[in-house]
């Protein structure tokens, strides 16, 4: 079986942080699909494109390089990701400019291609239901929605972005009904799937929570 730890969940329910962190504490890499798709939403506003381009959004996917580094990084074309892709423009952009077949399709073939070379933990929303149906162990986040807003004011605060939390409350709930009913790849839970509701748990109970589980299987 497929060496791979699927975290697929809402946004801001804490997949990013839990991933990371268990994938240092296991040994893993970590494969935040979210911040590639982020990065070619990045590259498709500098390059001028429209969220209905498919076909260029397409080609410009298959430009995109997605490698580990050394040091279990995720890169593309052999360069660390943009500290740009965090920024509140891009998240209220990403799920309309990664919703094409033409994208999707290509970033799958990607994720699946990084998920054969090493041991990983996938976090996005669409990993255990499209991209590793045969992962070994799966899980999906939820949390409450003012609980959601609350953390990804506090994310962007620490980088630096003024935000409101009625404005990132009202994004958070967009991003799920895009997320949820787009045509190719939604945003659901597999069937076989754990799920975990972060709303009352620390990060350090999130992540030991799926390193228990994960210890423990058979």
């Amino acid at each position: 079986m497929l060496q791979v730890i699927t975290i697929d969940g809402v946004s801001g329910s804490g997949k990013s942080s839990t991933a990371k962190l268990l994938a240092k504490q296991l040994g893993f890499c970590h494969l935040d699909t979210g911040a590639m798709y982020r990065t070619h939403t990045l590259m498709a506003i500098r390059s001028g494109l429209k969220p209905d381009q498919y076909d260029e959004l397409g080609r410009l996917a298959e430009k995109l390089d997605f490698s580990f580094s050394d040091a279990k990084e995720l890169m593309v074309n052999g360069k660390p990701l943009p500290s740009e892709i965090r920024s509140p423009e891009i998240s209220s952009h990403v799920s309309e400019y990664c919703k094409p077949h033409e994208v999707r399709k290509v970033m799958a073939l990607q994720q699946r291609k990084l998920g054969l070379s090493k041991p990983c933990v996938a976090e996005g929303r669409d990993m255990a239901t499209v991209v590793f149906p045969d992962a070994r162990w799966k899980f999906y986040m939820t949390a409450r929605p003012e609980v959601r807003a609350q953390r990804r004011v506090k994310e962007l605060e620490l980088a630096g972005h003024s935000v409101k939390y009625e404005e990132i409350l009202r994004n958070l709930g967009e991003r799920d009904d895009k997320d949820s009913n787009r045509e190719h790849a939604p945003l659901k839970k597999a069937e076989n799937a754990v799920e975990i509701d972060t709303s009352d748990l620390t990060m350090d109970q999130q992540v030991s929570t799926i390193a228990n589980l994960v210890r423990s299987a058979p």
